[in-house]
């Protein structure tokens, strides 16, 4: 966990808005330089990103030593990836593509230690991270990470109710570029259709009357701020690709002006 991790599900349960930045790139060094702008958490993105294994274990130690919170979004499905993650002394992990009941128990056996989950035992890194003993951290462990179910399909709306109430879920994460594939069948990427907005507010009201923690992946700093307006707690507000991107191309773009 990070110096920060204390403060960041505590802030969080409080109602404060907190951003991360997102990270693709394999690299420690531009991670770190991202996470000293001032976000409150970097997230590792070892879905779409360009990040294997051991990658995201030295991403998560510069982040650490720049003194922010770092998450993990897994790989669908990779077993191995959640419990290194969780064993580095990551403050949380999104997991994509949790569509059932059956999906949410998975992730939270994995996420958890019993009685709540079957995590195994081995977290040598966020066991020294965390300051306490083994028995301290056993005790403490299941509220120390956070696990967010991402929410990005048709069916994982129709199991809102499911997912949210599954023990172990801390958060459901929306992935609305996913989702608005998923609800136009196909037809179209945008977040923006009535379809996601109306899926957002579900979202929401299941949340809270769950006590979980909604989060949500914004494209843009305009919704961005839509997405804090309408009462998302967690948002992901830009990758490390796109401010290069943009970043050059502006600079670029006043050099030749």
């Amino acid at each position: 966990m990070s110096p920060a991790t204390g403060s960041f599900r505590t802030r969080l349960l409080a109602g404060e808005t907190l951003y991360t930045a997102w990270c693709l790139l394999a690299d420690p060094n531009a991670a770190e330089i991202v996470a000293r702008q001032g976000w409150d958490a970097v997230t590792i993105d070892c879905q779409h990103g360009f990040v294997d294994h051991l990658d995201m274990l030295r991403i998560i130690a510069a982040v650490q030593g720049a003194g922010t919170n770092v998450l993990v979004r897994t790989a669908p499905r990779d077993e191995n990836l959640i419990g290194k993650a969780l064993d580095a002394g990551v403050d949380g992990i999104i997991a994509p593509m949790i569509n059932s009941p059956a999906d949410s128990r998975w992730l939270s056996d994995l996420a958890k230690f019993p009685p709540v989950g079957e995590r195994s035992w081995g977290p040598a890194r966020a066991l020294a991270l965390s300051g306490l003993d083994k028995q301290s951290y056993l005790a403490q462990a299941n509220t120390l990470s956070l696990a967010w179910a991402m929410v990005e399909t048709a069916e994982s709306l129709a199991n809102l109710d499911a997912i949210c109430s599954t023990d172990g879920i801390d958060g459901i994460f929306v992935g609305p570029n996913d989702l608005s594939v998923s609800l136009s069948r196909g037809a179209t990427v945008d977040p923006s259709l009535p379809e996601v907005g109306n899926a957002l507010d579900a979202v929401l009201e299941r949340a809270e009357k769950h006590g979980v923690i909604p989060g949500i992946f914004a494209n843009t700093p305009e919704l961005a701020r839509v997405f804090a307006a309408r009462g998302f707690p967690f948002i992901a507000g830009g990758s490390d690709v796109g401010m290069l991107t943009g970043g050059s191309a502006q600079l670029l773009g006043a050099i030749k002006a």
